[in-house]
């Protein structure tokens, strides 16, 4: 029989909803990576269990309708309402186990067929819209042996669900078997309640400490990945295979010993091999994998079925030859960190750390590690035996997933990997080497890490070759096309090591002082005028090259424009939440990638205008007009927040009045070190003076630390203090002559200024007015919320931020205002 029947018997009416629930972090995952290729097998959990003795089939499927019906986990399905996914639970599933008889196969022939349909099961894709994503297959191999197949979607099923599903199968049939009630635990939680509480920690205080420390262990990662044999493709595949070898019974209690007397655990021990193992075959300085962490930290959640786990990611920095002891006790260390702060959803850490987003690869890891006792315990229950037994592979996420797995016959290793980027044969070498490294380990723990010998790979180092040029542009010899020339002007800019084609300038760092120096440098080493407008278009490298090199592409000089404002998309958001940004459009371009996918980012910027026409003569409320045009605001639209720094906030208030007017719902105006126009100057004569000098000797102080601690180049430090500025003019040094991006940014910060001076806002207690302040302000603004008087609510809130005026939002200053404006966007 070559069909596996997985249709249910007979017709089932609309099943009843029992409960509707938020998606957890790994499901939301698991739902969009479903979205970018539906039925992806790679998201399936194929189980195979050898079944001997006597066992009746009625019985079995008997046993699996009673585990459908405790565990509403295998009653959901998912629904999508305006972008979002949620799960429902329903009331019942038509479930039907599917039998295969083999018994009349030829014994020779026989164990291919086993193979080949378990192959076919776990492949066999789910649809997340159809309750119960789960299903077995009984494959008949003889009258007291069989092999149960079983494949449920990784929405709803993990490896600690698979423990949980073989003691309650063979439970529930030997008690059915023996006419008697099943000895099982009781459920005091169902998943959906397991849902709502993940949601409620994610809004938590302790959930902001997992950032924290996520963000400091990742921080200057490299993307880590092993060279494959065949070329990468545009999109990422889930090809697999697996290859393994399994190690003799004496190597157990070796590596148990190991473990205790360097006093780690047996995966810690693992993984310090495994490390140590990448980083000489690849020799790279910090290798990256990931690896997965049970998720069960409460008791009540051991007995369940569910997806709980989730994906840590592990960074490993190699520095001197140390021995491999010294290595064991560091890796240990830092997985002891990673544990500590297992509670990071992987596609919140993703959101947090923010990778260049590549089709072609997982982000963050391409690399998977895991070492586990086999989840199904070999055990007798009434007349029949369960055993674990390998199960094929669906599909693979990662590039190489190294996998060993305890069982009483021994410690498999197994290498999964990619068949489109990878020959066996050199997986056989992957193995071979992971299995030196154990050896070394375990016998000579005190010998260096280069004792390790890596396999020499003949196409290694023409990979590494082809890369340099169609892949990272890299080397120290005096670049000799245009294409080196140019990624040595990105190198030198944002201090990477490398670029790639694929390497976003923003992801990598940019800002807009970065920028200006990339357009200034660009302009001067080729017969090019790249615009910011241009960057912007095209952040990558690949784009940004393509544009400037083709002439039929480079943009043509911009002709006079009515408005002379012009809108940016940041990004397109998925809700009806939309942010509008006035000028600096570089200082706002990280604000996108810091807020929810629902919300929409925009700017709108006067770099292009032409001042000479008049401009200058027009008011703040006829300036405000003009950007609202730009603007194009539907009407249908949803909340709205103006986001200005220093004179742009006192714009974004006249814009927000306006947009009022329109009837437009401006939830929030947030201003950045905006004093009131004319406050300042109402104050008395000393007290300007203090604060002037208060603000002279703090910035001095700021940007000094900054210089000793290498972030800010010393030409920049310079360019900071109008008196070091004006000497580099003076003595003709080319980095202290203001760019023409430069020059237009003076020009339209002047012309806001002088319209400012004649506005006089009007006294309406705006209530959606939030007042940030960084450090170059003095702390009594607070108090005095920057003069603002009843222009203001009563309530205002007045949020500090980190860092110097525009030097605020580039790092955790944009995440507070990012955190400032998700809150008042989503309140009602």
């Amino acid at each position: 029989m070559s069909t596996v029947d997985n249709s249910p018997s007979g017709s089932l009416a609309e099943p009843q909803i029992i409960g509707e629930f938020p998606c957890t972090q790994t499901q939301l995952r698991c739902w969009i990576l479903d979205q970018l290729n539906p039925g992806n097998p790679a998201l399936n959990v194929a189980v195979r269990w050898e079944i001997r003795g006597s066992f009746k089939v009625a019985t079995l499927e008997a046993a699996f309708r009673k585990i459908i019906q405790r565990h509403e986990i295998l009653r959901t399905r998912f629904i999508e309402k305006s972008g979002q996914p949620f799960q429902q639970a329903v009331s019942d599933v038509n479930f039907k186990m599917s039998v295969i008889d083999l018994r009349g196969m030829p014994p020779e022939q026989r164990q291919a067929r086993i193979l080949s349909i378990g192959e076919e099961t776990a492949q066999a894709p789910f649809d997340l819209g159809m309750p119960g994503l789960f299903r077995v297959t009984l494959l008949m191999a003889e009258n007291e042996r069989g092999f149960l197949l079983i494949t449920a979607h990784q929405s709803c099923f993990d490896g600690w669900s698979i423990r949980v599903l073989g003691r309650e199968v063979g439970e529930i049939a030997a008690a059915i078997d023996a006419g008697r009630a099943p000895v099982l635990p009781e459920l005091p939680l169902q998943y959906g309640d397991y849902a709502l509480w993940q949601q409620e920690y994610l809004q938590s205080y302790g959930f902001e400490t997992e950032k924290t420390f996520w963000r400091e262990t990742l921080l200057g990662a490299p993307y880590f990945e092993v060279i494959s044999d065949r070329p990468r493709g545009q999109v990422k595949t889930n090809h697999g295979d697996i290859l393994s070898i399994v190690q003799p019974p004496a190597f157990t209690d070796r590596m148990d010993a190991a473990a205790r007397a360097h006093c780690v655990s047996q995966y810690s021990f693992g993984a310090a091999v495994l490390s140590a193992a990448l980083h000489r075959l690849t020799e790279a300085p910090t290798v990256l994998f990931g690896s997965q962490i049970a998720g069960r930290e409460h008791s009540d959640l051991e007995d369940m079925i569910g997806v709980f786990i989730n994906n840590l990611v592990l960074r490993f920095d190699f520095g001197s030859d140390v021995s491999f002891a010294e290595h064991i006790r560091s890796v240990s260390a830092t997985i002891e960190g990673a544990l500590n702060h297992q509670r990071m959803p992987f596609n919140k850490l993703v959101e947090l750390v923010n990778p260049v987003r590549d089709p072609a690869r997982n982000p963050l890891i391409s690399v998977n590690f895991n070492l586990q006792k086999a989840f199904l315990e070999d055990r007798r229950y009434g007349g029949f035996e369960l055993i674990s037994s390998p199960s094929q592979s669906p599909g693979v996420i990662y590039d190489l997933s190294f996998i060993m797995i305890g069982r009483p016959t021994g410690w498999r290793m197994s290498i999964e990997y990619n068949a489109d980027l990878f020959e066996a044969s050199t997986i056989e070498s992957l193995l071979q080497l992971w299995r030196n490294a154990y050896e070394i380990a375990l016998d000579r723990p005190e010998a260096p890490l280069s004792s390790l010998v890596a396999p020499e790979r003949r196409h290694l180092a023409a990979s590494a070759k082809i890369a340099s040029v169609d892949g990272a542009v890299t080397g120290k010899s005096p670049p000799n096309t245009r294409m080196e020339a140019l990624a040595e002007i990105w190198k030198e800019v944002l201090q990477v090591p490398q670029i790639r084609p694929d390497d976003d300038f923003f992801a990598l760092g940019g800002h807009s002082l970065l920028a200006l120096r990339l357009l200034s440098e660009t302009r001067a080493r080729f017969d090019a005028s790249p615009t910011l407008q241009l960057l912007f278009k095209q952040p990558t490298f690949a784009g940004f090259a393509a544009a400037i090199f083709n002439s039929e592409e480079i943009e043509k000089p911009r002709e006079k424009a009515v408005n002379p404002w012009e809108l940016i998309t940041c990004k397109h958001g998925m809700g009806t939440g939309t942010v509008y940004t006035l000028n600096h459009p570089f200082l706002y371009y990280r604000l996108a990638n810091e807020l929810p996918d629902e919300i929409s980012v925009y700017n709108v910027n006067m770099f292009h205008a032409d001042l000479t026409g008049g401009l200058d003569r027009l008011s703040i409320e006829d300036i405000a007009g003009h950007a609202i045009d730009a603007m194009q605001i539907d009407k249908a639209a949803g909340r709205i927040a103006i986001v200005g720094l220093c004179v742009n906030g006192v714009l974004a208030m006249e814009i927000s009045r306006q947009l009022r007017e329109k009837g437009m719902n401006v939830g929030v105006t947030a201003i950045i070190d905006a004093w009131a126009p004319g406050y300042f100057a109402s104050l008395p004569k000393r007290e300007q003076a203090r604060w002037h000098r208060e603000r002279r000797r703090k910035r001095l102080a700021y940007f000094t630390r900054k210089l000793l601690s290498r972030r800010i180049r010393l030409i920049d430090y310079l360019k900071e203090f109008e008196v070091s500025l004006a000497l580099l003019r003076i003595f003709g040094v080319k980095a202290g002559q203001y760019s023409p991006e430069e020059e237009a940014n003076e020009a339209v910060t002047k012309l806001l200024v002088t319209a400012a001076r004649r506005y006089r806002p009007p006294q309406t207690k705006d209530e959606s007015v939030v007042l940030l302040r960084s450090s170059a302000t003095h702390p009594r603004a607070r108090k005095m919320r920057f003069g603002w008087g009843e222009a203001v609510g009563e309530d205002c809130m007045v949020v500090d931020i980190d860092g110097w005026h525009e030097d605020s939002l580039t790092s955790n200053g944009i995440r507070d205002l990012a955190s400032t404006l998700s809150g008042k966007l989503a309140d009602d």
